[in-house]
């Protein structure tokens, strides 16, 4: 019975994600989840996280956040969270094998996904999924001088195979998945095209640049189960293989390449009481790049937390370090950063915590390349080596309030970074190149507040999020058009980054055959750096709107209707890399 939930709840999460098409959807993330212990591999579809399986919330990862809501599902498999088009809750129905999904959208954005997976065993969950994505049409991007229209095509492709094989006291995951990213280098500034060349018709950046983006994936994870007895462990390994190629009517570029491998574990024990334990988490990463990317060529991360804990119905404690090296070009650094964390269960609805500790955010070469699918290397005219500079948040400090009241849950909480390398992303100043970007290193301090209130019912879900954010930073390198100096100008806006940035995401069943859904995504005060002119520029502020119905036919079929981006926004996602506007969408889905 317990299997048969967990296997319902899979294939629901699953479903779930719908498709609201808009480019905007680029620019969405997922949230890692701080949590003491609760050692998991990455799920199948999160492809573009770091190759790493989580020994320990103090380890080393991409990026931290703080939230109370999961965005991970059972099993190991969960489609990616874009918005609307939610897929109906079918009563107590058992779930079958799978199912598929087809639609299709404004400007031809068509969508297909498929998804299946064993029926419920005692013993072991075994699936496949692949899914599709793509978008053909043209962009309009406006200039004071100009107007232009410019194709911004883009495609991915995903699939995988995911697998949880669950043991007498432990459970073993494998995931192995690839994914292709193509897309056109399409935002240029119509208006400095045309002061340069004088010519509206030929301007010199218009230019059909496409760039091709591949990551191979595959994690294992062994851990024991939580109840199994006094000692707990989990090892973990994964690898990853990203490649990416520019091709263009004047230049042929190189293929850069990286490599992966990432070890990790923890082993730990309950003490007599069983509310204290002792752990030590422990992780090794490798990365690897062909020298047309970064001549140092590799990169090696150690690192090790021993911790006591204590955790009762009400006081929860938390008392270790964190042992860190970084070896980069030759270089060597060591880090210690504290790992400390306490809260207290004053009431269900309400817990205070406060948090100290440090952490390494890993930048390589597949981390800035999604992030920013537009970043240069190797092929401009006035080439910018990127850096590996990984961000060193040397502390942070995190106080929080969390509860539960009844089918309300929130958690408000305040947090400072002190930090040094973080990489900020600045238009090339190449002519022919203006449309990439390049990474400039910042340090300072970062202060965010956030709130985040979460809702649910049998027929009502309500979910929000809002984080204000200030920065406090000085550039570690200014780089010009000559020459290279360290300099420690203040940077006056943290570039593309926005100062507020919220979401809302509402579902509503109106009966067992109807649900609608409605999402807000918003991005406030965000500006970029112009490397051409050495000018800042204040990007549209985002209210991104978007619609959803869902109709169940049968038990098997139902269709889908979203309206996307309803206030017809033409926002950036980067500087000059404009969104479509407003888009329609439809299809259908079919359970099996």
């Amino acid at each position: 019975m317990k299997n048969k939930k967990i296997a319902k709840k899979i294939l629901l999460i699953a479903l779930f994600g719908g498709f609201a098409f808009s480019l905007s959807a680029q620019i969405n993330k997922d949230v890692e989840v701080t949590r003491n212990y609760d050692p998991a591999v990455m799920d199948a579809q999160k492809i573009w996280y770091e190759p790493t399986t989580v020994a320990d919330s103090s380890n080393v990862r991409d990026g931290f956040s703080y939230s109370i809501f999961p965005k991970s599902s059972p099993g190991n498999f969960g489609l990616s969270p874009i918005s609307s088009a939610k897929i109906i809750d079918n009563g107590n129905d058992t779930p079958g094998l799978g199912y598929i999904r087809a639609g299709v959208g404004y400007q031809i954005s068509p969508l297909l996904d498929f998804y299946i997976s064993n029926k419920n065993t005692e013993n072991v969950l075994v699936g496949f999924y692949a899914n599709h994505r793509s978008f053909f049409g043209k962009t309009k991007l406006k200039g004071e001088l100009l107007t232009e229209k410019v194709k911004s095509n883009f495609m991915n492709n995903d699939l995988g195979i995911f697998s949880k094989f669950f043991l007498d006291g432990s459970t073993v995951t494998l995931n192995v998945d690839y994914s292709r990213r193509d897309l056109y280098l399409y935002g240029f500034d119509p208006d400095r095209s045309f002061i340069i060349t004088g010519d509206p018709i030929n301007p010199i950046q218009k230019v059909d640049d496409k760039r091709a983006m591949n990551l191979f994936n595959g994690n294992l994870l062994w851990k024991s189960d939580r109840d199994a007895g006094e000692v707990f462990y989990s090892f973990g390994a994964s690898y990853q293989l990203f490649n990416a190629r520019d091709k263009n009517s004047d230049v042929k570029g190189e293929t850069m390449k990286e490599n992966a491998l990432a070890l990790s574990g923890l082993l730990g024990a309950e003490l007599d009481d069983e509310v204290q334990s002792v752990s030590i988490a422990a992780r090794a990463a490798f990365y690897n790049r062909n020298k047309p990317l970064d001549t140092a060529g590799n990169n090696i991360l150690l690192s090790a937390v021993p911790s006591w804990n204590y955790n009762d119905d009400y006081l929860s404690v938390k008392l270790g370090a964190q042992y860190l090296l970084d070896n980069y070009n030759e270089k060597t650094k060591h880090r210690i950063y504290p790992a400390v964390a306490v809260s207290y269960k004053i009431h269900d609805y309400f817990t205070p915590a406060i948090e100290i500790k440090g952490e390494t955010e890993v930048n390589n070469f597949r981390k800035l390349a999604l992030e920013n699918n537009y970043i240069t290397f190797g092929n401009s005219y006035i080439y910018h080596d990127i850096e590996f500079k990984n961000t060193n948040h040397k502390i942070i400090g995190v106080f929080s309030i969390k509860g539960d009241i009844e089918a309300f849950s929130y958690s408000v909480f305040a947090s400072y970074s002190k930090l040094e390398h973080l990489p900020l992303f600045i238009n090339t100043q190449a002519i022919r190149d203006y449309n990439r970007f390049y990474t400039e290193y910042a340090k300072g301090n970062k202060t965010s507040l956030g709130a985040e209130l979460s809702y649910t019912d049998d027929y009502f879900s309500l979910y929000a999020k809002a984080v204000y954010n200030k920065y406090s930073l000085k550039a570690e390198r200014v780089i010009n058009l000559y020459w290279d100096v360290d300099d420690d100008t203040t940077i006056k806006h943290a570039w593309h980054k926005p100062t507020f940035e919220g979401n809302l995401n509402v579902r509503y069943k109106i009966s067992d055959e109807l649900i609608l859904t409605a999402d807000m995504r918003t991005m406030l005060k965000r500006y970029a750096y112009n490397n051409a002119n050495a000018a800042d520029r204040k990007l549209k502020d985002v209210f991104d709107i978007g619609l959803g119905a869902e109709y169940l036919v049968t038990n098997q079929f139902s269709t889908f209707f979203n309206l996307s981006n309803i206030l017809n926004q033409k926002y950036d996602i980067y500087s000059r890399y404009q969104v479509p506007g407003f888009i329609v969408s439809a299809g259908v889905t079919y359970r099996f």
